[in-house]
């Protein structure tokens, strides 16, 4: 999952039954707490699977670009992504889309 690319070189509507969901970026810390050491199932561009591990390596399985490894961080409040065949860096912000759905505007995700 590229940022802003966030899943390879991560934005589906979500409908709410009830209640509708309000959209909120997500601080750094928030990010942190609920991807590190997790994966995660996007959707947009492309289709796949991305796992963020607690030491800042990342790695995403993509139907379209294939595998890839790299690093992700948080600085401030962006998410920032670097990978082996895309080595430039990809900053940006995190949305809670509600119902455990995030997006980065191009694609979205839930975590596995």
């Amino acid at each position: 999952m590229k940022i802003l690319t966030l899943f390879p070189p991560v934005a589906f509507a979500v409908f709410a039954m009830s209640a509708p969901a309000i959209a909120a970026t997500l601080t750094g810390q928030q990010f942190m707490d609920l991807h590190a050491g997790k994966c995660v199932s996007y959707t947009g561009p492309s289709i796949g699977t991305q796992c963020y591990a607690a030491d800042g390596t990342t790695q995403y399985d993509d139907t379209t670009y294939g595998t890839d490894t790299g690093t992700w961080e948080v600085r401030g409040n962006e998410v920032c992504e670097r990978f082996v065949n895309d080595p430039g860096l990809d900053c940006g912000l995190i949305t809670s889309m509600g119902g455990g759905t995030y997006s980065d505007g191009s694609y979205t995700w839930t975590i596995n």
